[in-house]
């Protein structure tokens, strides 16, 4: 189905249900984020999440593949954070 002969309401709710399995993923990130204190993290979690679904609940044709790109998302977002959590603790070698 293309959607030329969906109404407005229906759209809407097209997106707004992609945009919600897009962004799911990462907002129980963030809420786990925000249980152990880490409100900087959740609120870095929820602004690289909206943005990001915002841009791909239009783009995305079906809502199995909003939910595989959630997925991804929240994994891709986990492993930055990881990795920047790793290069802040990380000693550097000092030349002495």
């Amino acid at each position: 189905m293309d959607g030329l002969l969906l109404t407005r309401r229906e759209r809407f709710r097209n997106y707004s249900e992609k945009t919600a399995l897009v962004v799911g993923p990462s907002l129980v990130l963030a809420l786990v984020a925000l249980a152990m204190g880490l409100w900087v993290d959740a609120v870095v979690i929820v602004a690289i999440a909206g943005t990001t679904a915002l841009a791909l609940g239009s783009a995305v044709r079906t809502r199995v593949g909003a939910a595989v790109l959630g997925v991804l998302l929240v994994a891709g977002i986990f492993l930055i954070l990881l990795a920047v959590a790793w290069f802040g603790s990380h000693p550097i070698q000092r030349g002495d």
